[in-house]
């Protein structure tokens, strides 16, 4: 029993930037793999860069267009293979402490879950990691076809999870995506990436009496 209800909610986890550290853009990655760009690593077209990484991340474009479609979008200052080495290198590691508090929190016996906008390649890193088995339901984008922060996708998480609402308590590093989990009626809170992710999410659950 728990301060926000009747039972002890489930505790769902974005994965980049919440659980897991990434790369903060293409410079980064270039610097984390080894690359040395021709030009700077920036899109000439923001907006046709997010449409190929929603493409992406929905499962609907293939990992090598993909790549393909990013070094067009680059204006060339990264080839396909240097674009691929970005991509495998992007991922850095869990945020110290986050299997202790996966432990934690079954030991208090709630449930957790990821909810995660990513692609096939990392969603193979990702169950490599050693936190990963001990979340007890695993959701992407890319299995899902739809990505956040389409309301269908809270929609569609809920239906095979089997909890709804409330009932959920919900962590995210960007603003736009909490905002629509806190729209679908979940708990919702924002995550510095910046800084250590899990004291952040330890003074929510506290505050909640989720954890002691």
């Amino acid at each position: 029993m728990n301060a926000v209800g009747a039972a002890v909610p489930l505790v769902a986890f974005d994965l980049g930037g919440v659980l897991v550290r990434i790369c903060g853009d293409m410079a980064h990655g270039c610097r984390v793999a080894g690359v040395t760009p021709r030009a700077e690593p920036v899109p000439v077209d923001p907006g046709r860069m997010r449409e190929l990484t929603d493409a992406h991340q929905r499962g609907e474009l293939d990992h090598a267009d993909f790549l393909r479609g990013v070094s067009r979008c680059l204006g060339g200052s990264l080839d396909v293979d240097e674009v691929g080495r970005v991509h495998d290198a992007w991922i850095l590691g869990e945020y110290e402490g986050v299997s202790d508090l996966l432990q934690g929190l079954r030991a208090r016996g709630a449930a957790t879950a990821c909810l995660s906008n990513t692609n096939a390649s990392h969603w193979v890193q990702l169950h490599r990691m050693a936190f990963f088995g001990g979340l007890d339901h695993r959701h992407a984008s890319h299995e899902l076809g739809l990505v956040k922060p389409d309301p269908r996708i809270f929609q569609a998480f809920e239906r095979r999870i089997g909890r709804s609402g409330a009932d959920i308590v919900y962590f995210d590093d960007l603003e736009e995506n909490v905002q629509a989990a806190a729209h679908a009626g979940w708990q919702a809170h924002r995550v510095d990436p910046r800084i250590q992710t899990v004291p952040q999410i330890r003074a929510v659950l506290r505050a909640q009496g989720i954890l002691a």
